[in-house]
């Protein structure tokens, strides 16, 4: 798989240690990379991490080069071996958080000068549960008085639209990032339709199934690993070995380099 879109036009463009304010966002980039190397070991991370490592991206220079492209791809691939994870696990709400559940949500009310911040894990109608005697009520409040506004998308659909805009990662990739995705998706309705309790440890419950059952289950899990992070840090190292090429040597390269 290719991850990079279009190497040599990029490369060509390349402002890594150009001048002083160059030279410390490169630094940061390896620190950045570094962190996530360390992350991508540790057993249990999550949403709240992962968040963390996007925004410390984003505090890196305003330049959307290939060092950007590459460390937002490798925070995506986390997050996809998070979420693959959870619905590996039966963890429905971790699923959902990262894949479905908007992490911010504000409620516009008619004549009220200033948002109300949905409650992540509610329901509207619990949270508005007073405006109204009957739950009847509160639906019919909703639906006259206010106006909801998706301030923040769930991270796995914000990653995947950053990717599409960056111009740097490829189709094939994002095509690839959409498969998994899906994947997600279907082995978390899978597992909710198959009434399995939320937090079943389904690789316990695994060693005492029936040979059908255990290669059907199986056959939905994700098992995601992270071979793609790895290679995409590889891929960094590269651009950083590469940042002294002059635009008249790329010319001479006889084959481009592996994007995986």
């Amino acid at each position: 798989m290719h991850v990079a879109e279009n190497f040599y036009r990029w490369l060509a463009g390349i402002r890594f240690l150009n001048g002083k304010r160059a030279k410390e966002d490169t630094r940061r980039f390896v620190k950045l990379n570094a962190l996530l190397e360390r992350d991508a070991h540790l057993s249990r991370f999550n949403e709240t991490l992962l968040e963390t490592r996007l925004n410390e991206l984003d505090g890196i220079g305003c330049v959307r080069d290939a060092a950007y492209g590459l460390t937002l791809a490798r925070i995506n691939e986390l997050t996809l071996l998070c979420a693959g994870n959870y619905a590996d696990h039966g963890e429905v709400q971790g699923v959902g958080d990262l894949l479905f559940n908007p992490r911010r949500i504000l409620v516009h009310i008619r004549g009220v000068p200033g948002p109300v911040v949905k409650e992540r894990h509610m329901a509207l109608t619990e949270q508005f549960a007073d405006v109204a005697a009957t739950r009847g009520g509160v639906v019919a409040w909703l639906r006259d008085e206010t106006v909801l506004e998706i301030e923040q998308q769930a991270l796995l659909p914000h990653l995947c639209d950053r990717l599409r805009e960056s111009g740097i990662v490829s189709l094939e990739y994002l095509d690839s990032v959409k498969d998994r995705m899906r994947k997600i998706a279907d082995s978390t309705s899978f597992f909710a339709s198959g009434h399995f309790p939320d937090g079943i440890d389904l690789h316990q419950w695994l060693q005492y199934a029936g040979t059908a059952d255990k290669k059907l289950v199986e056959s939905k899990l994700c098992r995601f690993d992270t071979k793609i992070f790895f290679e995409l840090g590889n891929d960094f190292q590269q651009v950083l070995q590469l940042k002294d090429m002059q635009p008249g040597f790329l010319g001479k390269m006889a084959t481009a380099p592996s994007f995986g």
